[in-house]
């Protein structure tokens, strides 16, 4: 991770986890690593689902919103099909719009662990346990 990229980018079996922390924000080359690291880690990792956590209070930059509208579709193109959305409530709505492509469920959640259980259990066909 660059000095400048606050976000982070992990996998988590068949979940790739995306966290903004308090702080971040995403500039137009930011926005184009982000887009690079999402592109390897769905390619070398076998991804059924994505769960990003913002936790920042600052707006979504062009280039955010853009990096992550991509990232869906890069996605989608790779057969993930669920997101889950993590954050105070309009940062959810807002992130929920931002992603909505076709071929995606996205579900919005109040903190990570629950995210990241839908994400899991979606993923061995359990029913939703999602919280809005």
């Amino acid at each position: 991770m660059e000095p400048s990229e606050r976000w982070s980018l992990r996998t988590d079996g068949g979940v790739l986890i995306v966290d903004f922390p308090h702080g971040t924000g995403i500039s137009p080359a930011a926005a184009d690593a982000l887009l690079d690291r999402w592109r390897s880690a769905v390619a070398d990792h076998a991804v059924d689902a994505v769960v990003i956590a913002v936790r920042t209070t600052r707006p979504c930059s062009d280039a955010g919103r853009r990096a992550l509208r991509e990232a869906a579709q890069l996605a989608v193109a790779r057969d993930v099909g669920r997101f889950a959305v993590v954050g105070e409530r309009s940062k959810r709505r807002y992130l929920k719009r931002t992603i909505d492509v076709d071929g995606v469920e996205t579900e919005a959640f109040n903190d990570e662990t629950a995210a990241i259980q839908w994400a899991t259990c979606r993923a061995e066909g359990r029913p939703s346990v999602g919280v809005n």
